[in-house]
């Protein structure tokens, strides 16, 4: 459990959304929910939609 609450409060350290997500990944891993291969697709999709943002802001 100490492993738990350590990637907790990381998560927590994460900044806005980054957190809530990585939050609900979680919860869906450990239900069972989601396959690993699920939630890696899942966070790519994050990170580009982050990066198309931040390259709409710099443009």
């Amino acid at each position: 459990m100490s492993i738990n609450k350590d990637l907790e409060k990381k998560i927590n350290q994460f900044p806005g959304e980054l957190s809530d997500i990585a939050k609900l990944l979680l919860r869906d891993l450990e239900a069972g929910r989601k396959s690993h291969t699920s939630i890696e697709e899942m966070i790519r999709e994050e990170i580009r939609e982050l990066v198309l943002e931040e390259e709409g802001k710099c443009s």
